[in-house]
C-alpha cells in the first residue's frame, strides 16, 4: 500500500492533484503514492478500496480548494454534509485511524472554520496546513 494518499475534489482540484501526484511519484515511486485516478480498478467497491489503501498510509494530503467546503451535489446540498461523500469518508477515516492528515490549501483557499464542518471532520481545523500555489509548488 502507498504511504501517501491524495484526497481531492475532482470538480476543482484534479489538475493540482495530478501535478502533486506526478511530483511525489518521482520522489517516492508509483507504489508510494495513491491517487484514485491511478490506483483503482473498474468494478471495485470504491469505499472498500479506499479503506484498504488507507490501511498502510502514513499521510493523507487533503487538497482543499476554494469550493472544497461548498461544493454541491445534484440536489443543491453541500457534499461535505453527506456521510457518503468520498472526500469526507477519506478524511474521516484517516483522522479516525490516527493517520497524519495535512490540509493542503490550493488557489488561495482558506482553512475551513470549525462550525462549517460536520462534527466528524472538525479536528481538521487544528492541523497545520500547507499553502500550495504555482509560485511555491517546487518547495
Amino acid at each position: 500500500m502507498a504511504g501517501i494518499f491524495i484526497s481531492y475534489r475532482r470538480q476543482e482540484s484534479t489538475k493540482d492533484a495530478r501535478s502533486l501526484y506526478e511530483r511525489l511519484r518521482g520522489e517516492f515511486g508509483r507504489e508510494g503514492v495513491f491517487i484514485d485516478l491511478e490506483g483503482l480498478d473498474y468494478g471495485v467497491d470504491f469505499v472498500e478500496s479506499l479503506g484498504r489503501q488507507l490501511e498502510g498510509c502514513q499521510v493523507l494530503l487533503a487538497l482543499i480548494g476554494p469550493h472544497w467546503l461548498t461544493a454541491k451535489d445534484a440536489r443543491g446540498r453541500r457534499r461535505i454534509d453527506d456521510e457518503n461523500d468520498f472526500v469526507r469518508i477519506e478524511v474521516r477515516t484517516a483522522l479516525d485511524r490516527g493517520i497524519r492528515v495535512v490540509p493542503v490549501l490550493i488557489d488561495g483557499a482558506p482553512m475551513p472554520v470549525t462550525e462549517e464542518l460536520p462534527a466528524d471532520l472538525q479536528r481538521l481545523v487544528r492541523l497545520q496546513a500547507l499553502d500550495l500555489d504555482f509560485k511555491r509548488f517546487d518547495q
